[in-house]
């Protein structure tokens, strides 16, 4: 698996929201039209990988 870590949060910090990181996601889906950008919550990080060819 092609996982790339974009971002970590800091899992104690009460004033990130999920807005807050949905626009996170949002930014890095702008910056990297060919990933797939996803919260893994066990890094408690945005991640990304390569697109899947359908």
């Amino acid at each position: 698996m092609d996982k790339r870590i974009h971002m970590k949060i800091d899992r104690d910090d009460e004033s990130v929201t999920l807005t807050d990181i949905q626009d996170m996601i949002d930014e890095i889906q702008k910056k990297y039209p060919d990933r797939e950008v996803f919260f893994d919550g066990d890094d408690f990080a945005i991640c990304s990988r390569k697109k899947r060819d359908r």
